[in-house]
Order: C-alpha cells, then sequence, then structure tokens
C-alpha cells in the first residue's frame, strides 16, 4: 500500500505552509533538500500530478544559493504545488527530473541555460538558447545591466551627430 501524498511530502520536505491561492496562485508551499526530490517528484507523478514547469531565482547576493522552483497541478482538480529547493551552483547539482517527467528535459536544459545551474544524469545537458560557445549566464544578476549595455549606445549616437 502507498503513502498518501500529504503524508509523503510531510515526511520529505524540511518545510511546508499553506498559501493563499486567490493571491498567489500556489495552495502550498514545501522547502526540500535535493536529496529528496526524486522521491517527491515520483510521489506527485503516483498521485497523477502534472509538472507544469521549473525554473530558477538568484539569489547568491543574499544567500549563495540558486532557488529552483518547481510547480505541480492535478488537472482535474485543481491544487498547485510549489516546491523550493536552494542549491550552491558552484558546488551542487540537482537531480534530474527527466526520468520521471520527460518535460523536465526541456525545463532543466533552460536553467542551465540561463542560470548555469547542472542537473546530476541529465541525459542531454546542453544550451537550448544561447549559442553552445556563450561563456556567461544571461539571468543571473552579476551578468550586466541592460542600461549599462544601452549607455554605451547613446554615447555613440551622440557622437554620430558631429
Amino acid at each position: 500500500m502507498s503513502v498518501d501524498l500529504p503524508t509523503r511530502i510531510d515526511e520529505l520536505s524540511t518545510a511546508s505552509e499553506e498559501c493563499a491561492y486567490e493571491k498567489v496562485g500556489f495552495h502550498q508551499r514545501h522547502t526540500i533538500d535535493a536529496s529528496v526530490l526524486i522521491d517527491l517528484a515520483r510521489a506527485f507523478f503516483e498521485a497523477g500530478y502534472v509538472l507544469e514547469m521549473i525554473t530558477c531565482q538568484d539569489l547568491r547576493a543574499e544567500t549563495q544559493k540558486m532557488l529552483l522552483v518547481y510547480s505541480f497541478n492535478r488537472l482535474e482538480s485543481v491544487d498547485r504545488q510549489l516546491l523550493h529547493l536552494a542549491i550552491d551552483p558552484d558546488t551542487e547539482q540537482a537531480p534530474t527530473l527527466s526520468m520521471i517527467y520527460s518535460g523536465a528535459n526541456w525545463f532543466e536544459r533552460e536553467v542551465y541555460d540561463m542560470y548555469g545551474v547542472r542537473f546530476s544524469d541529465h541525459p542531454e545537458l546542453e544550451r537550448i538558447l544561447l549559442p553552445e560557445d556563450a561563456d556567461f549566464f544571461a539571468l543571473r544578476k552579476d551578468f550586466g545591466r541592460m542600461d549599462e549595455a544601452s549607455a554605451g549606445g547613446d554615447e555613440a549616437e551622440e557622437g554620430d551627430d558631429d
């Protein structure tokens, strides 16, 4: 007999909180460690949940970590669940979920491409949006600012009027 999903979430998460669905669009938010991600994803899969998305937030200035954000949902009876997993992209990798949810392949490649977060055992972890030879991660906060990049262009335009 399998354990029900709420019990499994309680066993595997380090913190959980109810959310105001009307305000934030999720019913619950859970903080987890990388070591339980695959077990928890399997529990969601077995309970009939789909993986809606994986994204990332650069929190290195505050915590030295990247925050991976996973969204799961049941389509027949909406129950949106959010997982937060903090990792150090310089020393840690998140496990891939592509063997459970095939769509995770693309989400993980995008997170790798834009933030530099690696996923262990990923079948094809390579850039998906940027050129293969790009030596930067465009959505990291230390990548640069668009107004600084365009400031150089404005100065060049002013000089063209001479």
